[in-house]
């Protein structure tokens, strides 16, 4: 053994770089886990077994749907994972404006 430790990180954090990245990058064309472990930051740091699960209760929470193909499962966002990706973005710009005391003018 290396002595080297992989970092992971938290599932909050994974579920919300998912559900980001889907909102960005998936309103029309599905991708796959492969594609998402591949591109987005940090997430080739968790296990496969952890991800599927979050994928999983993340599509039977109606967040993201999935789709199958012959071989691969391909996910998109919903409009409710759009809502709450949305929801939590505006309730981060409030926590960092309150932070710096800014007003929604930025100043």
């Amino acid at each position: 053994m290396n002595g080297k430790r992989k970092e992971r990180l938290s599932s909050e954090y994974t579920i919300l770089s998912i559900l980001e990245y889907l909102c960005i990058y998936s309103k029309s064309i599905p991708i796959s886990k492969y594609h998402m472990v591949n591109k987005i930051p940090g997430i080739n740091q968790q296990r496969f077994d952890r991800i599927n699960n979050l994928l999983e209760k993340m599509a039977q929470n109606g967040f993201i749907e999935s789709r199958s193909s012959a071989d691969m499962k391909f996910y998109l966002v919903t409009e409710k994972g759009e809502g709450a990706y949305y929801q939590w973005v505006k309730s981060f710009l409030d926590f960092s404006r309150a932070l710096y005391k800014l007003d929604d003018d930025g100043i």
